[in-house]
């Protein structure tokens, strides 16, 4: 293989500029494919990322359950007015007959199901607080991104910093936690995972709580506050949802451990898990309620001692609407959410494969135009050297042997192309993503896909001039001039 190889380069460096000419076409080919590729998984990224931070890929998981025992957001309906419950018909109910036949609709079934169910009728008081136990439970379910325990609460400054307030409120929070309510680093540095673990008196702040602590100061860097006998200095200015943003407090964020030491405290007061996609998201929210109820020991008839809420329920009114109908809403808010997001899932899928199509057709017209550039300096190669291949053959090489050197330098010329079609390739990414500020992303997978189409392309296009390589005749072949 190595002689071919040797050979392969040799015959290649003979044409130079039919070479350079060929290998530009398949580095073009190459390069296509990685950046129609990039782009196309950067718009789907951007598209997904747009949605994540609207909320629908957040659950969050409150310790007590405060929802009134007739609305229950779990999917379960207490009717507690005298109306027939969901998925049950009223002329069934009254004569006592059967339901009427439903068994191909999973809402009514699912309805009657629970309707079946043992009534959940009693409370534990206290709940079960929310602790580092569910947040390892909840880790590495399946359809979770990533899972972060909260907790925040106001901690009296000590005497003496000079400081225009007395009180702040410090914020704790875990790693995962930024990325999972979109915060943007505005200045300074992020806290380190070293930080959050070893619970280092450092914090970050947002601009209004920078003048509210240190209203002379343009830039809060360095500066610093003491609460708890600790001096916590500020690493980094955040672009975050203050929430109340009259609030008189200023609020500081923390690593959850150094915020829970200040408030003595070791529970959550929230515990957040992010999904993979916004699809899942009413399943993982019903896995969560599962494995809860479990880890706290609750049986059939027991209320759920935590409240686990998706953004759609998060967002429903509780105060000021009819019961019955609060009920109704509330009590298929769990398949409505479900239906929705799957669908706005598929959706996106099906936008982004023809969208992958779209392109992929582009690029395969790319790497055609490129095979046809080898197919022809590989034909005029073997008229070229029609004398040498003769010459091979008298003394004793077999058609295999030339077949297999001019398929070795097809694959070769496309490989070469291929590896500069890379680096073309991901500097035109670089270009669109910096330059033009287009979303844009580079997949390992792709590129190794797009080096080993180089290389198919120069087996396919290389065929053909290989195999008229091998079927001259050696006595004609040496005859020629």
């Amino acid at each position: 293989m190595s002689t071919n190889l040797r050979m392969a380069f040799r015959g290649l460096t003979q044409n130079k500029l039919q070479a350079l000419l060929t290998l530009l076409g398949m580095s073009v080919g190459i390069a296509m494919v990685v950046i129609v590729s990039g782009l196309g998984r950067g718009a789907q990224l951007k598209i997904e990322s747009q949605i994540e931070a609207a909320g629908p890929t957040r659950i969050t998981i409150h310790a007590g359950n405060f929802t009134p025992s007739a609305i229950d957001s779990g999917g379960q309906q207490d009717s507690s007015g005298g109306e027939p419950s969901e998925g049950s018909y009223a002329s069934g109910l009254s004569t006592g007959g059967d339901l009427a036949d439903a068994s191909g609709d999973a809402a009514v079934m699912d309805a009657r199901r629970r309707m079946r169910a043992v009534r959940q009728t009693r409370y534990r008081s206290p709940p079960t607080p929310l602790g580092a136990a569910e947040v390892v439970l909840l880790r590495g379910g399946e359809g979770v991104r990533a899972v972060a325990g909260h907790v925040e609460g106001n901690v009296s400054l000590d005497a003496g910093a000079g400081l225009p307030v007395y009180v702040a409120r410090f914020s704790g929070f875990e790693p995962a936690w930024p990325d999972m309510t979109d915060w943007k680093l505005a200045e300074g540095r992020w806290i380190t995972a070293a930080e959050h673990a070893s619970n280092a008196p450092v914090m970050l702040v947002t601009r209004k709580a920078a003048r509210q602590l240190w209203p002379k100061l343009n830039s809060p860097l360095g500066q610093a506050v003491s609460a708890g006998g600790r001096k916590i200095e500020v690493m980094g200015v955040i672009d975050a949802d203050e929430g109340n943003a009259d609030a008189v407090v200023p609020t500081v964020y923390v690593a959850v451990g150094l915020a829970q030491k200040l408030l003595g405290r070791t529970s959550y007061d929230t515990i957040t898990v992010r999904t993979t996609s916004v699809g899942v998201t009413a399943a993982v929210a019903k896995d969560i309620r599962q494995k809860l109820r479990s880890q706290h020991h609750l049986p059939q008839d027991m209320v759920n001692d935590f409240r686990v809420e998706t953004q759609s329920v998060a967002a429903m009114p509780g105060m000021g609407s009819d019961p019955r109908l609060a009920r109704a809403v509330h009590s298929n808010t769990a398949g409505f959410e479900q239906a929705s997001w799957e669908q706005m899932a598929k959706s996106l899928r099906q936008a982004g494969r023809t969208f992958t199509l779209l392109l992929a057709g582009a690029a395969a017209v790319s790497l055609l135009v490129g095979g046809i550039g080898i197919m022809n300096i590989m034909l005029v190669s073997v008229s070229a050297r029609t004398r040498e291949i003769g010459l091979r053959m008298a003394l004793g090489a077999r058609a295999g042997d030339v077949m297999l050197q001019f398929l070795v330098e097809a694959v070769a010329l496309a490989a070469l192309g291929g590896l500069v079609g890379l680096l073309l390739g991901m500097a035109g990414l670089s270009v669109t993503q910096y330059g033009l500020h287009w979303a844009a992303a580079a997949s390992p997978v792709m590129l190794v896909v797009a080096l080993a189409m180089a290389a198919i392309t120069g087996v396919v296009f290389g065929f053909v001039p290989a195999r008229r390589a091998a079927l001259l005749d050696p006595v004609i072949a040496l005859r020629s001039e």
